[in-house]
């Protein structure tokens, strides 16, 4: 119960790894505010989590729009008092706008992907940290990025661009938002297996033991239990930082099938 008495708002968790850290925030005694365009997929995931004996609220919201993410706080403010931890997991990872060679990527591609992965970041955190400075009790923010923000997919300039920009805004973020006590950090998923999850490129026939260190693809609950410690009070002092879960990608430099695989006590 590290979250009990806690209100957590989490875009994008009507599914993916949204709704499993939505489902773990609730185990943990938050009170969970889903904010996704999935109305059916959103509802489901809150009569999951009441069905487990947990609080949660669902809200239909764009939040790439100014004015949806306004309903969304004021909704969040009336409804549970306020706000102690937002996760900005909201975001286009899949489809045309998305996967297009930088040839290939017009401008309202460019746009969309930046809205939605990008600006709903900036909207969702400023009025969440309003609501946090008002209250004076401290608070979390949770940015969703991913290793193409350091490192680069083919075929995805705007969304590694976005993803990099997460990323320093997750840093400027934190240091202004320290002096009221509000943390700000980032977590970077890997290929994690979810359920609408499609395979980047030829990833499909490759074995991820191939390609990963540890040998799997992640699960939302992976990550989930990562985003429980960043708004936990055990994270107190941890602020603009970006944790990878990604079970090693990030740090190797090769695929093991080129580089050299030396075996213990060979």
């Amino acid at each position: 119960m590290r979250l009990k008495g806690k209100a957590c708002v989490v875009t994008g968790g009507a599914q993916g790894i949204g709704r499993g850290i939505a489902g773990r925030f609730a185990a943990e005694g938050g009170t969970v505010v889903i904010a996704d365009l999935d109305a059916d997929e959103g509802r489901a995931a809150v009569s999951e989590i009441q069905a487990a004996s947990g609080e949660a609220h669902f809200v239909h919201a764009d939040v790439s729009r100014p004015d949806a993410v306004g309903r969304l706080f004021e909704h969040v403010r009336t409804t549970v008092g306020g706000v102690d931890v937002l996760v900005n997991n909201a975001a286009l990872v899949h489809g045309p706008d998305v996967e297009r060679h930088f040839l290939d990527t017009d401008e309202a591609a460019w746009d969309r992907v930046m809205a939605v992965n990008l600006k709903s970041v900036y909207l969702c955190s400023w009025h969440a940290a309003r609501l946090m400075v008002a209250r004076r009790h401290g608070g979390c923010l949770i940015n969703m990025s991913t290793a193409g923000a350091t490192r680069a997919h083919r075929h995805r300039v705007a969304y590694d661009a976005a993803k990099g920009a997460v990323e320093a805004a997750t840093r400027a973020m934190a240091l202004d938002l320290a002096p009221w006590g509000i943390r700000v950090n980032a977590i970077a998923p890997g290929a994690i297996l979810v359920e609408r999850r499609t395979p980047v490129g030829d990833e499909g026939r490759v074995a991820p033991a191939d390609v990963i260190p540890l040998g799997r693809l992640g699960t939302p609950e992976d990550v989930a239990a990562v985003a429980v410690f960043l708004a936990s009070d055990e994270a107190a002092y941890v602020t603009g930082t970006v944790v990878s879960v990604d079970g090693g990608m990030l740090a190797q430099l090769r695929s093991p099938q080129v580089d050299v695989q030396p075996r213990f006590g060979a």
